[in-house]
């Protein structure tokens, strides 16, 4: 179903501060994203991110991985087993972060050791901020969270398995060409940045008719929180849970504006919020490791998509009224 056809009027095409500047931006902003229907969500923190884990033990031709930040033993010796028994098990990893604390270094060098294929993701984005697993080139793990030890027992966290051939076909596409550090082939109905992710929410926000739901880490991007905005001033009710991490600059100013205009704006303290989510209507949501901020849509690369499974919506929604139940003003 077409996002931009179920909220507004006629039909629709297929399809974190300097613009990325990698080949495969060309003619992007002329395509929207379509939404998804044969996913299943998974909310963090529940299983200690026990259902992907069994899920690559299950694999039995290939896992290739997308990760910003990976340090959980458990998934790493997954990766090595899987590698030993023969299967096709590539990583690509982030190799800069904004904080000399973080890295990727080690355990690259040791799956490098064990033999897994492991290659550095593209210098052209300022970051690779995916988190994404690709199993047996069937199913197609789009995350909001990293495979750290933290992440699925501390965080809350958003997790879409996603079947729909089109999209696994399309996310493992993008793993090949950044694998190899070429060209990635942009065309399907994955909001990816920096190509089409802001072309592809902005629709989904400006067709919400009765309520919107945001539960982010981040929020500045200029255009994504004047389409909040803007809903809010037609009538939509908006609620927005933020973390209670340090905000940048940008973030205070960005909520300052929605102070302004009224929106109901609060902070979850635990579990920290690492989700990049929303919620139009109970009838669309999006989730991915976009952050709503700008450098995350126009420099990282990132991957999300938007769901109309009204079965999982609905627990990203029952999720939201849980935190925002706990969420104090911000």
């Amino acid at each position: 179903m077409c996002f931009a056809a179920a909220l507004a009027f006629g039909g629709c095409k297929k399809s974190h501060d300097a613009t990325d500047a990698a080949p495969d931006d060309g003619g992007a902003d002329d395509q929207t994203a379509t939404t998804t229907s044969a996913v299943q969500i998974i909310v963090e923190p529940s299983d200690n991110a026990q259902a992907l884990l069994d899920a690559m033990n299950a694999a039995t031709t290939s896992i290739h991985m997308t990760m910003y930040l990976l340090s959980s033993d458990s998934i790493i010796n997954a990766l090595v087993a899987k590698h030993k028994a023969g299967l096709d098990v590539r990583v690509v990893l982030n190799q800069d972060f904004p904080d000399s604390t973080t890295s990727n270094a080690s355990v690259f060098t040791q799956l490098q050791d064990a033999g897994v294929g492991v290659a550095w993701a593209p210098s052209s984005f300022a970051y690779t901020h995916e988190k994404a697993v690709v199993i047996d080139g069937a199913t197609a793990w789009i995350m909001t969270m990293n495979l750290t030890y933290s992440s699925p027992t501390s965080n809350r966290e958003y997790l879409a398995m996603d079947t729909d051939p089109d999209d696994v076909a399309e996310t493992d596409a993008i793993f090949e060409a950044d694998y190899a550090n070429t060209a990635a082939p942009i065309d399907g109905k994955l909001l990816v940045a920096p190509v089409n992710a802001r072309a592809g929410m902005l629709p989904v926000i400006q067709n919400a008719q009765s309520t919107l739901d945001v539960e982010a880490e981040e929020i500045s991007d200029q255009a994504i929180v004047q389409a909040m905005i803007d809903a809010h001033d037609r009538g939509v009710a908006v609620r927005m849970i933020l973390s209670n991490d340090t905000p940048t600059a940008a973030q205070t100013s960005a909520v300052q504006s929605l102070h302004q205009d009224g929106v109901d704006v609060r902070m979850l303290a635990v579990p920290y919020v690492h989700a990049k989510t929303f919620v139009v209507d109970g009838a669309l949501a999006y989730v991915g490791s976009e952050n709503f901020t700008s450098n995350s849509l126009d420099s990282n690369r990132e991957l999300g998509l938007v769901i109309d499974a009204v079965s999982e919506i609905q627990k990203i929604s029952s999720t939201i009224d849980l935190d925002y139940g706990a969420s104090v003003p911000y």
